[in-house]
C-alpha cells in the first residue's frame, strides 16, 4: 500500500492527511492500514513510533477525524466546532506526565520528564497535544493548491501553495495548458 507521506511534515500533519479528499479516500480504514501507515512513517522518517494493536485501530480513526477537522478549519479560516474541539482535549488530557528532579551526590541537578501513560494512549495524547499547539501556535497551516489535491502541510513561508513539488509542477502544468488551449 502507498500511503500519502509528504515527508516534510510533522507527524499530526502526516497523520491527518490520511483522511484524504475530505474521506473520499480513507488510508486507515482498516487495523492493517493503521499497523502499515505508522510502519510506513517511522522508516520514512527513521523514527520508532509506537505499533498500534489492532483493537485499538478505532481509537486512531476517531482522533484522526477530530485532528483532521480542526487543522482543516485552521487552513481555511473556520471554526472546526465545538466537539473537535473537546475531543482533541480530552485525549491530550490523557498524557499523565510529570516533570522528575534527580540529584546525584557529587553530581549536577537533572529533570526528566516521566510519563504514566503508554503505548496507544501515549501516541494518541502526544498526537492531539501536537495537533492543539499547531492549530494554536504561530505556525501557518495551508492546503495544497494543485489540481486534485486537498493535502495539509505547514506553510514555512507565506507564499507556499503547494504541498509538494509533484503539485507544484501539476499546477504548473495546468495554467500553461489553460493559457495555450
Amino acid at each position: 500500500m502507498e500511503y500519502p507521506l509528504l515527508g516534510t511534515e510533522p507527524l499530526v500533519v502526516e497523520f491527518a492527511n490520511t483522511w484524504y479528499d475530505d474521506g473520499a479516500v480513507d488510508y486507515l480504514a482498516t487495523p492493517e492500514l493503521v499497523r502499515g501507515w505508522f510502519q510506513a512513517y517511522g522508516d520514512l522518517h527513521t523514527v520508532d513510533v509506537d505499533r498500534v494493536p489492532a483493537r485499538d485501530a478505532t481509537r486512531v480513526r476517531e482522533l484522526r477525524d477530530h485532528i483532521h477537522r480542526v487543522l482543516s478549519a485552521v487552513a481555511d479560516g473556520e471554526h472546526p466546532g465545538p466537539d473537535a474541539i473537546a475531543a482533541l482535549n480530552d485525549c491530550a488530557a490523557l498524557a499523565y506526565s510529570s516533570v522528575q528532579l534527580s540529584w546525584p551526590t557529587g553530581g549536577q541537578p537533572a529533570a526528566a520528564t516521566d510519563s504514566a501513560t503508554s503505548g496507544t494512549t501515549r501516541l494518541l495524547a502526544a498526537l492531539a497535544s501536537e495537533a492543539i499547539e499547531l492549530a494554536a501556535g504561530e505556525r501557518r497551516i495551508g492546503r495544497c493548491e494543485g489540481p486534485g489535491c486537498r493535502m495539509l502541510f505547514v506553510r514555512m513561508h507565506g507564499r507556499r501553495r503547494f504541498c509538494h513539488a509533484s503539485c507544484s509542477q501539476r499546477g504548473r502544468q495546468a495554467r500553461y495548458y489553460r493559457r495555450t488551449h
